[in-house]
């Protein structure tokens, strides 16, 4: 553990010590179109992180953490040419990217051997709103994710202390 602390250590030093006039991207994980493959992307990780017999899971979150690199500096690099509403389109889907990420971590920490700051109810609820508001065109997807949303908060003895 101490070698690790020390590697990542090291890693952090790194990123710290750079100029904030540039960002150093260091590419070592990147095929395909981030735009399109980065919620499933997350989606494998998190879900290797569900498996206790997974052996991928900080490979995958690498992986998805490249595609968030990826597009920043596609938004950045868009910006710099003027083109605004594309660097915003491609910013919204980092930001929901990462949204997704610290949600699922926070579903995770559900886990009885884990200390949790927010109940999972929270958060559905949170999304159930969201979802009724009027940011949102009704639709029958919709109507049917927050039906699910609904059952599970429902389902207080299967839905807390998450043992999967």
């Amino acid at each position: 553990m101490k070698h690790m602390n020390s590697l990542i250590r090291c890693i952090l030093d790194f990123y710290n010590l750079q100029s904030l006039e540039n960002p150093v991207v260091l590419q070592r994980m990147k095929e395909g179109n981030s735009e399109e493959w980065i919620m499933d992307r997350l989606e494998r990780a998190i879900l290797n992180d569900c498996d206790k017999e997974a052996k991928a899971i900080h490979s995958r979150y690498a992986i998805w953490g490249e595609d968030i690199r990826s597009l920043t500096l596609k938004a950045r690099n868009e910006m710099r040419q003027g083109n605004c509403e594309r660097a915003g389109k491609l910013l919204n889907i980092v930001i929901n990217s990462m949204g997704a990420f610290i949600d699922a971590q926070v579903m995770l920490s559900n886990k009885s051997e884990n200390i949790s700051f927010i109940e999972p109810a929270e958060i559905l609820e949170s999304y159930m709103e969201a979802l009724k508001s009027n940011n949102f065109k009704e639709s029958a997807e919709i109507d049917s994710v927050v039906k699910r949303m609904g059952e599970l908060i429902k389902d207080k003895p299967l839905f807390y202390g998450i043992e999967d």
